[in-house]
């Protein structure tokens, strides 16, 4: 029975990978629309002051070198956009091979508004998580089942630990903590692994075997991996939370300007190229700001899978 769930599990594994993929391919698509739209008002933008400095060239206001540089921004908006648009094909593509699909059968994607993630994690992430993931449910299947007769509780399987103990560290440091050996991680603040020395489990089940042992080590990296990708996902996406919040505070401010600049123009005390330039302002703060949010989107979805399939409302 044990390796029976075993097999089944790895077949899960196979599907939350897909699933993710699918995912990642998928919000990568919608946040590629917007940026797209958000290049072409750019280009809209840069099209006017090309004809604004050509009416003032005309006039003798200004000379060829500003329209010229009007020209190489608005060449430049343009060469993103198609830049953009061939992310998008490629990521239309990937997707249609994933799910298998032909041209006529892969079904059209709109854009949508791009989910809206919680600005924090939750407190602490528990070790009962992981027991979601398929990868270490097979292998704990396979650890089981060369078990024989012996009473492999649950509690000796998996860790405890506290995802904020990392969070003080960036994503290489948190990365190279898990270089360690097996009894230095143990030695973690927030991080306890009660089983990683196969001999040290075989002594206490007084079940040892060759077998065992290769199955208890693998299952024991497989467990020290999984905890890795948690903390560096959960690392990395408690950064990107606090530069969200930091780059939507410049994208208001820069909206500010650009709505004083709108209304001094409606009321005829500033140019319309004024006005423009103010919106093109914001705009470029709203690409950086895109840029983070599709950042934490892939990030939330590397936890998730990480986490055998979730943790929001866990």
């Amino acid at each position: 029975m044990a390796r029976k769930n075993a097999r089944l599990a790895e077949t899960a594994g196979i599907e939350l990978d897909i699933a993710s993929s699918v995912a990642q391919l998928y919000f990568a698509m919608q946040a590629t629309f917007q940026k797209i739209a958000l290049l072409q008002e750019l280009e809209g933008i840069a099209r006017f002051s090309v004809e604004a400095h050509e009416h003032r060239t005309r006039r003798g206001l200004e000379d060829s070198v500003d329209v010229a540089n009007a020209k190489a921004e608005q060449l430049a908006a343009r060469q993103q956009i198609i830049s953009a648009e061939g992310m998008l094909t490629q990521y239309r593509e990937t997707l249609r091979a994933l799910i298998g699909a032909d041209a006529q059968s892969m079904p059209a994607i709109h854009p949508v508004a791009l989910p809206a993630l919680q600005e924090t994690l939750p407190p602490s992430l528990s070790f009962e998580l992981l027991t979601r993931r398929p990868d270490l449910q097979a292998l704990r299947g396979y650890v089981t089942a060369s078990l024989s007769q012996v009473d492999a509780a649950k509690a000796a399987f998996y860790p405890h630990f506290d995802i904020k103990a990392f969070w003080g560290y960036n994503a290489l440091s948190v990365g190279d903590l898990f270089k360690s050996s097996f009894q230095q991680i143990n030695l973690l603040p927030g991080l306890y692994l009660p089983i990683f020395d196969g001999g040290r489990l075989n002594a206490n089940l007084q079940s040892v075997r060759t077998a065992s042992n290769i199955l208890i080590k693998q299952y024991n990296q497989a467990v020290l991996d999984a905890v890795r990708d948690v903390a560096i996902s959960s690392s990395q996406l408690n950064d990107l939370n606090q530069q969200r919040a930091l780059q939507q505070l410049k994208v208001t401010a820069a909206q500010t300007t650009t709505d004083s600049a709108r209304a001094h123009y409606q009321r005829g005390l500033l140019s319309r190229y004024a006005a423009e330039e103010a919106r093109r302002a914001v705009l470029a703060q709203q690409l950086l700001l895109l840029d983070i949010e599709a950042q934490r989107l892939s990030t939330d979805i590397t936890l998730i899978k990480a986490l055998g399939g979730g943790y929001r409302g866990q």
